[in-house]
């Protein structure tokens, strides 16, 4: 079951929001893959964007009364575009962090740490050179 989304956007703006991130990323059939208006991740596009929620409003209030399709998200992206390139970033870092697009991609559903990454060993002898410059910058009192 889908998390409660955020109060503080409303019914209509979290209708055309949601109209308008599945114009964004629509669902793959071919991949199986659900549209960002998939109820997880619009949960989570909503509560992640609650603190821009000012800053879209008056976009997102254009958009309550209309039927989003291509063109009218073509319209809303030259007359809204740094709300429209906001909601773009946020549609796509919510939906490539959920667990079934990042199982599709291949990559483990984990956070990178604690379990982290392999990295190779650092060679701090190239800072060698470097150290041997001395101190090059000025002492404060």
């Amino acid at each position: 079951m889908p998390p409660e989304p955020p109060a503080s956007f409303s019914a209509d703006e979290q209708a055309a929001l949601g109209a308008l991130v599945a114009q964004i990323i629509p669902a793959s059939q071919h991949f199986g893959q659900p549209a960002a208006d998939d109820p997880d991740i619009l949960a989570d596009i909503l509560t992640t964007g609650a603190a821009l929620r000012d800053t879209l409003v008056t976009a997102l209030a254009w958009l309550s009364d209309k039927t989003v399709d291509a063109g009218v998200a073509a319209e809303f992206r030259q007359s809204f575009p740094a709300q429209a390139e906001l909601i773009q970033t946020l549609t796509v870092q919510c939906y490539y962090r959920d667990a079934r697009v990042m199982r599709a991609l291949n990559i483990d559903v984990r956070p990178p740490f604690p379990t982290g990454y392999t990295q190779e060993p650092n060679d701090f002898a190239l800072l060698d050179p470097v150290r041997q410059r001395g101190e090059i910058y000025r002492k404060l009192p």
